[in-house]
Order: structure tokens, then C-alpha cells, then sequence
């Protein structure tokens, strides 16, 4: 039976980054919350914080690269993630243009990306390597006669 050449490491990395991007998107939630809500203080956390949070799906993005490459895993995650970093950065120009009847909007369907790529990164299961798939079957096969 060939052996499987995958690291069993290579999608731990993705999902730690992408669980610590999704909290601090989470996180600006909170934030713009509190500035609403008379901490005005709170405004200059909700875009440092958008700062890192940038810089976390980033993270994710290449650790979705290693999920990829040595993991023969999917490439879409490293795409997925490089979008949402697309959409955080115009994220970013709506915030600074006060244009909140956008931005406000935008940053549900941010988090709630984040929240999805983080459930898929939990959920994913390495498939098993395909030449084991068709000799299991081959000698199943051959055992039913």
C-alpha cells in the first residue's frame, strides 16, 4: 500500500491564524460598539485593530499556502483569505472616507467570512491519498468474489 506523503502538520498553521484573524475581526465588532456607544476611545482601537487584523488573514494566507504546498491541500483557502484582505483594505478606505452606510455593511460580510473560512479550517479532513483508495477498492473487489 503506497504511503501517505502528506505532513499531518500542515493544516494546524492555517487554523490557528485563521481563528486568531476571525476574533480580531470579531473584535471590531466590539469595538465600533463601544465607540457608538459614547467610548470614543474606542474608535483609535477599532482601527489599530483593523491594522492587525489585516495583517492576520495575511498570516492566513500563507499558512493556507502551506496547507497547499507540502499538504496537498486546496489552494481555494489562500485565495478565499487573499480576497478578504482585499475586502478589509477597502474596508479600511470606506472607514477613514466616513462612508459608514457602506462600512458597516461590508464589515458584517468581513467577519462573517472570517467566521466561515474558520469553520471550514476546523472542519477539514485531509483526504486519504488516492492510489490507497483504488488498491482498498481493487482488494475489496477481489475479496467479494
Amino acid at each position: 500500500m503506497a504511503e501517505d506523503k502528506r505532513p499531518g502538520w500542515a493544516h494546524w498553521p492555517f487554523r490557528v491564524a485563521m481563528t486568531v484573524a476571525a476574533l480580531m475581526l470579531f473584535d471590531q465588532a466590539v469595538f465600533a460598539g463601544q465607540m457608538l456607544s459614547g467610548s470614543f476611545g474606542a474608535l483609535h482601537t477599532h482601527r489599530e485593530n483593523a491594522t492587525y487584523a489585516g495583517i492576520g488573514v495575511i498570516v492566513a494566507a500563507l499558512c493556507a499556502l502551506l496547507l497547499r504546498w507540502p499538504g496537498r491541500g486546496p489552494l481555494w483557502p489562500a485565495l478565499a483569505c487573499a480576497g478578504l484582505f482585499g475586502l478589509i483594505a477597502q474596508q479600511i478606505v470606506l472607514g477613514f472616507a466616513r462612508t459608514v452606510t457602506l462600512h458597516i455593511p461590508l464589515g458584517v460580510a468581513i467577519i462573517l467570512l472570517g467566521g466561515a473560512l474558520t469553520l471550514w479550517a476546523w472542519r477539514y479532513r485531509p483526504a486519504p491519498p488516492r492510489e490507497g483508495i483504488e488498491r482498498a477498492s481493487a482488494k475489496a473487489g477481489a475479496e467479494a468474489w
